[in-house]
């Protein structure tokens, strides 16, 4: 089976315990408006425009079959001073632009891999998920946009002793959730707003599904961590995080994750030719050491830098 992915992370450390390798699918239903990862919520791959890496070669102009390179002068003066112009709307994403383009301003974010050599390449970092208590993570996109081949690569990790994290938002059907939850050992799942109103707003979906799924999810296993993203004034409201921490105890979920609020994220909507609707947010460690100040006793809320 094969499965788009957007890029493999070896030796993360930031996705769970131990050296971990992080595999990042491609796809996702939902369109958080704070998505750290913009680029990977088309089910397809799509080109990657980076204009600070372009050195203006325009070799890009001369190989893409539909034209959609151009260079326009940004004065008369000076006919060497460019601006590189991507008609996007246009693109079929073949490929072949980011082919040829060595500097790295445009690339392709996502490729297609069978599930039995990310399974090998997976395998080859084994003896530093054994040494250091580590494994891999399955993140996204959404993993449960590609559940089945997740759960072929998840069923080859369980065979060869190798512990495995799905991270998820849980935004998908209960049964490619229960798929990934006879082989995972680990679910790092998201709630992200506990209103459903406001869920619909900023991620543009029903937050019924991700509560309904999180209860599926529990009765198969208690290996279930809650991660909530950190994004000011939206989802770090004490009276959301709450919710969730209830929610927590009223499921037998004994772990909160606390994620910082990624301020590299803004960047990542200009390669895509998004702009950022949030604006600039921060990061306030002060305010999460006070949501967490607000955990009950029961639950073992952490930060996650």
């Amino acid at each position: 089976m094969q499965g788009l992915i957007a890029d493999i992370d070896h030796f993360a450390v930031h996705d769970g315990p131990g050296i971990r390798t992080c595999v990042f699918f491609q796809g996702c239903p939902l369109s958080c408006k704070w998505c750290h990862s913009p680029n990977l919520q088309d089910k397809q791959a799509n080109i990657l425009f980076a204009a600070n890496r372009c050195i203006y070669c325009r070799v890009c102009e001369a190989t893409c079959p539909n034209n959609l390179h151009s260079f326009d002068a940004l004065s008369d003066d000076d006919p060497d001073d460019l601006k590189h112009i991507f008609d996007r709307g246009a693109c079929s994403f073949c490929g072949m632009c980011a082919d040829k383009c060595i500097h790295g301003a445009l690339s392709l974010s996502a490729r297609w891999i069978e599930s039995d050599e990310l399974l090998k390449e997976l395998l080859s970092d084994k003896v530093f998920y054994d040494s250091s208590g580590g494994g891999v993570t399955l993140s996204g996109g959404e993993v449960l946009s590609q559940a089945a081949f997740a759960a072929e690569v998840l069923q080859g990790l369980k065979e060869n002793s190798v512990h495995s994290i799905v991270e998820t938002s849980g935004y998908g059907t209960s049964s490619n959730l229960s798929l990934l939850a006879d082989y995972a050992d680990l679910f790092y799942f998201d709630c992200k707003i506990f209103d459903p109103t406001a869920f619909c707003d900023y991620a543009g979906g029903d937050v019924k599904v991700i509560f309904e799924n999180l209860s599926m999810l529990r009765k198969k296993t208690d290996a279930i961590v809650l991660r909530i993203p950190m994004v000011q004034g939206i989802t770090d409201l004490p009276e959301n995080v709450s919710r969730v921490y209830e929610m927590a105890l009223e499921l037998g979920i004994k772990q909160v994750h606390l994620l910082p609020y990624n301020t590299s994220a803004p960047a990542k909507y200009e390669w895509i030719g998004q702009k950022y609707e949030l604006g600039a947010l921060d990061s306030d460690k002060e305010h999460y050491m006070y949501l967490m100040s607000i955990a009950p006793d029961m639950l073992d809320v952490r930060i996650i830098d």
